[in-house]
């Protein structure tokens, strides 16, 4: 037996099939992919019938694509036909065409496609997997011709066929593609319990939870005692959970947190969200250096350019920062975060019609992320459009909310003029939706609307001993709405508090002033807009305010220079007593002049 087998392994007229497949996959876990493609191609030519097997032709195409050989690798499936009978073999040539920035031919291959072999199969998870990966495909393609609904039906289809199809989910969450309920109803839906063992099935559950919950604040950091499950000790180990923890205090304005947990991820992670940090924290040096550092290392990728971009909207140089989100775009057209700081661009220069109509791309985009609408109702806002401002800021209400976009739409329409400020503050869970529309507002000439908006905006910010110092803007607010309604002295507290959190901030200053000089208290006030000017010497309202009181406390001082206390009698004659003793002494000295004469 024993020599039959060396006689077998030096004959040379038997080639060993099984092992070439073998040195196909070890070569391709380390990266020799011209190692891989000749033994793939030796595997493919060496096999027992005169047609190859599609297991080896897709080996083959593996290579050739790893090697950047695109048209190469779809051919060698498609010539074959095996793109109809294959799965992997036509994922394969779709990656190739995907690459090749052919949307088209990817979609006209997959209709000829056995239509059997695009139905998922109970029994064969194997099968399954392929066909997610087929659709995420599908799905690429179709977002580049901007068939968005097309594509989100087909990632639907890929995280139902195969659960544990991560980037199905993370497509569909980056394109903002459903609204939040319609999310938390499909991670629900899925079969996962079915399709992997339970421990599997929880870590995905809440990898999959997490990441719906972007825009939540984070709960409280449980203490070191408590006791975790592997899938906690997992998750706290986990790059992901890093990232999606970043993505969520990124979104509750935390951006000093953000950056400390995407770092934990790696200084790579997350470019976008990265970048974003670093613009509000106003860092531009670590900015550029971050953009520098994308730009050399991955400049066909549209986050570095959108880095870039970022970084001259940081400087003010708005010209700038829109040739390279515009070259962004051009990289991904459908990244909708681009678009948005396209609009940011155009509203620093004060160009609103172009910042809505970049906003409006961005919400065709991310039709279910409440962001674009949000930024329509600023801008409405900003030119006095109020019944438009109210529909769109109850539309970001409604989608941040999970609450039916159409029916908020249509109440929205239907309600009397003003009445869309009260509904939002009774439905509103977002705190810089809340924020913002008490803003607009406060604009339309709605103080009491506006402050119950900025009460409920605080209330959603988190415990009032833990505020941000982002939220000073918003307890000054407060202050503003309580001084239109007639309560200075309210309003003056909440200036006080918004002190507390950032102090010498020169706007709580001034309006601690204008609120102690409606309160009689003048000399205070002039205190006040002294520090205010101290901290910003251009702030004309504190000017004018001040130049008015010091007017008021001149004229008090100029009046108070007399006294006008009454003046007691006086006698301009001697006493009675003096008068008689001038007498005698008078009549004395006259009687010795006399005298003297004789």
């Amino acid at each position: 037996m024993a020599k039959a087998e060396s006689t077998a392994r030096n004959n040379v007229d038997c080639l060993n099939v099984d092992f070439m497949r073998s040195l196909v996959k070890q070569y391709s876990e380390l990266g020799q992919w011209t190692s891989a493609f000749f033994w793939a191609d030796a595997a493919a030519a060496s096999s027992g019938s005169a047609v190859a097997s599609g297991d080896d032709i897709w080996l083959l195409a593996s290579a050739m694509l790893a090697r950047g050989e695109l048209h190469r690798a779809a051919h060698a499936v498609t010539s074959r036909g095996l793109h109809r009978r294959h799965l992997l073999c036509l994922g394969v040539a779709m990656r190739a065409y995907i690459a090749a920035k052919e949307p088209t031919t990817t979609l006209t291959i997959l209709e000829e496609c056995d239509p059997s072999l695009l139905e998922p199969r109970s029994m064969d998870q194997t099968h399954n997997r392929a066909l997610a990966g087929v659709l995420v495909w599908q799905a690429r393609a179709l977002c580049s011709l901007e068939r968005r609904e097309a594509a989100a039906e087909a990632l639907t289809a890929a995280l139902r066929a195969d659960c544990a199809c991560y980037e199905a989910l993370d497509l569909l969450l980056e394109q903002h593609a459903l609204t939040p309920s319609q999310e938390s109803e499909l991670i629900e839906s899925l079969p996962i319990n079915n399709q992997m063992s339970a421990s599997e099935a929880a870590l995905l559950r809440t990898a999959y939870r997490e990441r719906l919950r972007r825009y939540s604040p984070l709960p409280p950091t449980e203490p070191d005692d408590t006791i975790k499950t592997a899938v906690d000790i997992a998750r706290s180990r986990s790059a992901e959970a890093a990232e999606a923890r970043g993505r969520r205090l990124a979104a509750a304005g935390e951006w000093g947190e953000a950056l400390k947990a995407l770092d934990a991820a790696g200084p790579w992670s997350c470019a976008e969200v990265r970048a974003a940090c670093l613009v509000e924290l106003k860092k531009s040096a670590e900015l550029f250096a971050f953009a520098h550092a994308l730009v050399d290392a991955y400049p066909q990728s549209w986050t570095a350019w959108y880095a870039v971009g970022c970084y001259y909207y940081l400087i003010g140089k708005s010209e700038f920062a829109r040739r390279y989100l515009g070259k962004a775009c051009g990289l991904e057209p459908g990244a909708g975060c681009v678009w948005l700081a396209y609009g940011h661009s155009f509203a620093a220069d004060n160009e609103h019609d172009q910042a809505m109509a970049a906003y409006f791309k961005a919400s065709q985009l991310m039709p279910g992320c409440y962001l674009p609408p949000l930024y329509v109702g600023v801008e409405c806002s900003l030119l006095n459009n109020v019944s438009m401002c109210e529909r769109f800021m109850t539309r970001a209400a409604a989608l941040h909310g999970n609450a039916e976009v159409g029916e908020a739409g249509e109440e929205g329409e239907a309600g009397e003029a003003g009445e869309g400020w009260e509904r939002i503050a009774r439905s509103v869970s977002s705190a810089h939706v809340a924020h913002e529309a008490g803003a607009a507002a406060f604009a339309a000439g709605r103080p009491a609307a506006a402050r119950a908006l900025w009460l409920r905006a605080l209330a959603a910010a988190g415990p009032a001993d833990q505020l941000s110092p982002c939220w000073a803007a918003t307890l000054d607010a407060l202050g503003h709405a309580s001084r239109a309604l007639g309560r200075p002295g309210e309003a003056l507290r909440w200036h006080a508090r918004a002190l507390a959190l950032r102090p010498a901030r020169a706007a709580s200053l001034a309006a601690s002033g204008l609120c102690l000089a409606l309160l009689g208290r003048e000399r205070d006030a002039a205190d006040a807009l002294h520090a205010a000017l101290a901290r910003n010497p251009d702030d004309v309202v504190a000017l004018a305010l001040l130049d008015a009181i010091v007017d008021r406390l001149d004229a008090a001082l100029t009046e108070e220079e007399i006294p006008q206390f009454p003046f007691p009698a006086v006698t301009l004659g001697p006493p009675p007593e003096q008068e008689a003793n001038e007498r005698d002494l008078t009549d004395r000295e006259l009687s010795d002049m006399s005298m003297s004469f004789d």
